[in-house]
C-alpha cells in the first residue's frame, strides 16, 4: 500500500519540520533527488526527498562510471548497484559509506551521507 499521502498529512498536522524519503517514481511533491556521486560514493543510488523545509540538492555530477552488472562484484572504476542479492558485501559497504550493515540492510539503506545532508538542512531550519 502507498502511505505517502497519509504520512504527509500526519506530518502537516504536527507542524514541525519533516522529510519523506522514497525511490524515483514515488508520488512525492516537488522532491529533490540525491545521488551517491554528489557525495563521493561508489554508487549512484538515487533517492527522492520531500520536505516542508527548503531542500536544495547539491550539483548532480554527470554519471561517467560504469555500473557493475548484477550478480558480480565491481571492478576498479565501476560503481556498484546495491540491490537484491548482489555480490560483494564488503564492496557495497565501501560504495555506500556504511561499514556495519549486512547484505539485507545494505540493499534497503539510505547512505549516511544523505541522512547527514538532510539533517544539516533540518537543523538549519530550526536554528
Amino acid at each position: 500500500p502507498d502511505f505517502i499521502d497519509a504520512t504527509r498529512a500526519a506530518f502537516e498536522l504536527i507542524g514541525k519540520p519533516w522529510v519523506i524519503e522514497n525511490v524515483p517514481g514515488a508520488p512525492l511533491h516537488d522532491p529533490v533527488e540525491l545521488c551517491g556521486a554528489m557525495f563521493g560514493l561508489g554508487t549512484y543510488r538515487h533517492r527522492l526527498f520531500e520536505s516542508n523545509i527548503d531542500l536544495t540538492a547539491p550539483e548532480h555530477p554527470e554519471h561517467v562510471a560504469k555500473v557493475t552488472k548484477m550478480g558480480r562484484p565491481p571492478v576498479a572504476g565501476e560503481f556498484m548497484h546495491v540491490v537484491g542479492n548482489f555480490s560483494g558485501v564488503a564492496e557495497a559497504r565501501a560504495a555506500m559509506g556504511i561499514d556495519w550493515m549486512t547484505r539485507d540492510g545494505l540493499r534497503e539503506a539510505i547512505p549516511p551521507a544523505y541522512s547527514e545532508w538532510v539533517g544539516r538542512h533540518l537543523i538549519a531550519s530550526v536554528a
